[in-house]
This record gives structure tokens, sequence and C-alpha cells, in this order.
């Protein structure tokens, strides 16, 4: 939220004005700068760095105040005060979100002498808060493009997964295999291995996949029959006593 090119502007300011006197010697500790232009995007609770010394002020006594606008720039733009730091503090407001706060915010960043009067520039700057789920049960997942070739040409049984989740307004799911002329030939037949109504999901073995070449067809479809998402598997060779278990 703050302006951290005005910053280093200042330093570099001042170690110029050194230099034409007097070499100097100094250690900085190391800090994080966001640079980017516009708004920024986060998550809450999060800390708003604030210091009175910014922008060319250097006056005891002074301190911050962080404002909030919500709708900034619209005709029903709200401006709160977030909190108001004590004389001469600097460091990290932790801010949090509210349940009925705005998450697009405009914060503003003010700097005030003993007098109550302002001081030096106002800084400013847009943010946008996030929203971070809860995360989900974990799962195995195969991602490989050859892996059922790979369980085929180990010679055992082969899982096979089906879901009606995998579309949206999905009725049934059906596993078909369909045998090949040959390897790389032409299909000679459709023969239905296995079907189910949504909501369906889980495992389920077959057997009857026959010998030869043959590849297996997934479809998910809705209630008219008509197909909302197919897999097809790449060629693959069984051979006598051959399992596949549908999944």
């Amino acid at each position: 939220m703050t302006q951290p090119i005005k910053i280093v502007l200042a330093c570099v300011a001042a170690f110029a004005s050194a230099a034409g006197a007097q070499a100097a010697t100094c250690v900085a500790e190391a800090i994080a700068v966001d640079t980017r232009a516009g708004g920024v995007r986060t998550i809450a609770p999060c800390d708003i760095q604030y210091s009175p010394n910014w922008c060319g002020v250097e006056e005891s006594g002074a301190y911050v105040v962080i404002e909030k606008v919500e709708h900034a720039g619209m005709f029903n733009a709200v401006t709160s005060t977030v909190t108001t730091l004590t004389a001469d503090a600097e460091g990290g407001y932790n801010y949090a979100l509210g349940a009925e706060d705005a998450r697009c915010v405009r914060f503003i960043h003010r700097v005030l002498n003993s007098g109550g009067t302002e001081i030096g520039d106002a800084l400013v700057r847009d943010v946008g808060f996030g929203v971070v789920s809860t995360p989900g049960d974990s799962m195995d997942a195969d991602c490989r493009t050859n892996s059922f070739l790979e369980a085929v040409a180990a010679g055992g049984p082969v899982n096979l997964t089906y879901s009606t989740a995998w579309a949206t307004n999905a009725a049934q799911v059906s596993i078909k295999s369909i045998p090949l002329s040959g390897k790389g030939g032409a299909p000679v037949a459709t023969n239905d291995m296995f079907s189910a109504e949504a909501p369906a999901e889980g495992v389920t073995p077959m057997r009857g996949v026959g010998q030869g070449w043959a590849r297996l067809l997934c479809q998910v479809a809705d209630r008219s029959g008509d197909v909302l998402i197919e897999y097809l598997t790449d060629e693959f060779k069984s051979g006598s006593g051959f399992f596949i278990i549908v999944r």
C-alpha cells in the first residue's frame, strides 16, 4: 500500500548530499519492495506498512492515520478510519476483513503533526482481497498418457475409472469395447461392457474384451442419450484370459 519508489528516491537524495561533504558508510536491513503500478491483490489478514517519516517528513511527534475507502470513485463511496497510530511509531498494522467489509478497497496513508494537521503527501493504494478455499482431501491420480497401455502390457487387471460427475447434466455412463481388424485397423464392432444411471461413480469388474487388437470407449450422456463427453483409449492387444476391471 505504500509507495516504495518515493522512499528509494528520498534515500538517493540523502546519499548524494552526503557524498558532496565526506564519505559515509552505512548498513541497511534488506526489505521487500512492491514496485508494481496500480492495484495489489492479496489475502487477509495482511500487514499494512506505515511510517510518519515517509515522503520527506521529519517532524518529531508526527503520527500516521490509515483510512479505507469502499466503492472508491463511485456515488456510494464511503471513507472510514482503519487505525490511528501513536506518535513517531512505524511498522506494520495487521488488517483483517470483517464479514461485511468490501473486498476491493482503497487505503490512504496520512501523516499528521502533533497538532493534528496533515503534513507530507498522502500515499494511496488500491487493494483487492481474494478468497482462500479449504484444502480438499488428498487423492492419487495417474496423469501419464500411456498408463493404460503399460497396465495392459503387464498382463494383469486394468483399473478403469467411471463417473457421471465428469459432465454437467449427466444421466448415464457407459463403457464399451471396440474390436479392431488388426493393429492400426478399423473398428469391426462395438460391444457393451458396462453402464449405469446417474449418480454413478465407482468400480465394477468386467470381463469379455476378447483377444486381439481393440480400444475401450467411455461415454457420459444426458437423458436424451446425447453424448456429453467421451474418452477413447489407444489401441491395445489383449491375449487369452485377459481381465478388465472397470473402475
